[in-house]
């Protein structure tokens, strides 16, 4: 945030130094100061640069957009450190002094590349290769006619010069950057661009008027220096530097105009037939020689190339985003069947895992988890409590399994909710329940389940069915519980052996009390002494 803070406290200042600087430059200017003149500039267009390059870490994805134009206003300003070291100079040879015009005519083909950049941000790359071909072929052409156009207003004699070249090679970049900013424009919308790149529109639309300006007058041998169009050059500088140090720079997608494709085909040939079909009458008419005729046979043939090759590219684009959009819709298919299978698995493991009447854990998944404890070995003690119902099938036998059932289903409900997290009801089937207590410490916390199971049991239970013929009846039933408690390591360390003393434990005190009653195996011996009773399995039998 401080750093925030410090930047745009830089950017404020650094804009107002350019502001001064700009109206001290354009007064001078007009007032004809040509000493303050040459010293404002370069310092003014190196304030500019500056300001550019301490602004790239908002520019975004535009960064190398931003570079472009920060780079042509470096080389202005090394241009401006030319000229005004000759300007101070009295004996100036020609080498520097040409070294310094040249560098003037860099910055227009950073600026083109700069323009080229953005497209390639905002567009898809076929659209960006369109826009670049056709803005190519344009300026190609018109160049053709500008050269034609010097040889016949200029003594350029017959053959091409390194001058002709210059001033034609500088039309062209001019040509090109006016029409590659006219036909992003066309192919996105103009509202649809941040206002950083309008501003760079407008200035570089400007900027190449001016260029192309100057052109014209060494064509036509006249005096190119005009003190308007140095304000208007440092302008548009300044314009290009205060775009990409603007707060409203960030990433916007540009969605291009929707255009019938399908004259594409068809179009490249008919404009390279249209340009060899000019050049031949150019011909005819003695405007054209048959150098600039072969020249525009050229260019229409570059023209059908370069666009069949864009063709070729836009399909394999289309191509790759259809097969993307494709594997991103087998992509969703294929995980929304994952988790429908999974939800699958899921309620089959459950159903698998689950008694179906009262939703405790059934007998084959309970062991497995007993068995899991005992090979964890982090829970121990593990103490088992073996249920049986008491009273349960004159239930069944007098009101039926419907009402048999309801009574299942409360029993497991209050098993399922004893209040402690280390306890895991399990129903073994009929009217017979599991519960495992892990780490069972000490005997008062195993009797305390006992207790609190017993209590349980004891409640009454009121038990509603509707029957067939749609009558609600309702009953108030008393059970009990006969419970055996055998523990893990104390009674054994087998979970067979374990579950057969729980049983041997219940059976023996089954029926010796009217309300529910638990007896540990530990004490199964000392219990039968003390109640007089005979062995389970004769017990059993006679409870029977």
């Amino acid at each position: 945030m401080r750093n925030e803070r410090a930047y745009y406290k830089n950017r404020t200042v650094l804009r107002v130094v350019a502001l001064v600087l700009f109206f001290i430059f354009s007064f001078a200017t007009v007032m004809g100061w040509e000493t303050v003149f040459n010293l404002t500039s370069p310092v003014l267009s190196c304030v500019l640069a500056v300001l550019i390059y301490i602004s790239f870490n908002t520019t975004g994805k535009y960064y190398r957009c931003a570079l472009c134009f920060f780079l042509g206003i470096a080389v202005w300003f090394l241009a401006d450190c030319v000229w005004a070291y000759c300007s101070f100079q009295n004996h100036v040879g020609e080498v520097l002094q040409k070294i310094s015009d040249n560098l003037y005519l860099v910055p227009d083909y950073v600026f083109l590349l700069g323009v080229i950049v953005y497209a390639r941000d905002v567009l898809k790359k076929s659209d960006y290769q369109k826009i670049a071909v056709n803005a190519f072929i344009i300026a190609v052409i018109t160049s053709i006619f500008g050269y034609r156009f010097a040889i016949r207003h200029h003594n350029f004699g017959t053959h091409l010069n390194l001058e002709l070249f210059e001033l034609t090679l500088y039309f062209f970049v001019s040509i090109f950057t006016i029409v590659s900013i006219g036909m992003i424009v066309n192919r996105t919308g103009w509202q649809n661009h941040l206002r950083s790149f309008k501003i760079v529109c407008i200035s570089g639309v400007v900027f190449s008027i001016g260029e192309l300006r100057y052109t014209l007058y060494m064509i036509l041998n006249k005096e190119p220096e005009n003190k308007y169009i140095d304000i208007i050059y440092m302008l548009c500088l300044l314009l290009y530097s205060f775009a990409w140090t603007d707060s409203a720079i960030k990433d916007k997608g540009i969605v291009p105009a929707e255009k019938d494709s399908r004259r594409d085909r068809y179009t490249p040939w008919i404009y390279g037939a249209l340009i060899i079909c000019s050049a031949i009458i150019l011909y005819a008419v003695n405007y054209f020689d048959i150098y600039l005729v072969f020249c525009m046979v050229i260019a229409s043939m570059a023209y059908v190339i370069m666009c069949k090759t864009v063709q070729a590219n836009a399909l394999a684009e289309e191509l790759i985003a259809r097969q993307k959009d494709e594997t991103a819709r087998l992509e969703r298919m294929v995980a929304e069947k994952t988790k429908e299978l999974m939800e699958m698995n899921k309620h089959l493991e459950y159903i698998s895992n689950t008694d179906a009447l009262t939703g405790l854990y059934n007998r084959r998944y309970g062991l497995d988890y007993l068995s899991d404890l005992v090979r964890d070995g982090d829970n121990y003690p593990i103490a088992l409590y073996s249920l049986d119902l008491n009273y349960f099938k004159p239930i069944n036998d007098n009101y039926g399994h419907d009402m048999g059932d309801v009574v299942l289903k409360e029993v497991g409900r209050r098993l399922s909710r004893l209040g402690q997290s280390r306890c895991t009801a399990i129903r073994v089937g009929g009217d017979e329940f599991l519960v495992v207590f892990k780490n069972a410490t000490n005997d008062v916390a195993i009797r305390g389940i006992g207790d609190l199971i017993c209590e349980k049991m004891d409640a009454p239970i009121e038990a509603t069915v509707v029957t067939e013929e749609n009558e609600t009846k309702s009953h108030t039933f008393q059970i009990a519980a006969s419970i055996g408690i055998a523990i893990i390591p104390h009674d054994t360390n087998d979970i067979e052996e374990l579950y057969k003393k729980a049983d041997d434990a219940l059976y023996t005190v089954k029926h010796t009390s009217e309300k529910s009653s638990y007896l540990m195996y530990s004490e199964m011996e000392s219990f039968i002494n003390k109640m007089g009773i005979r062995s389970e399995e004769t017990d059993v039998k006679d409870a029977e």
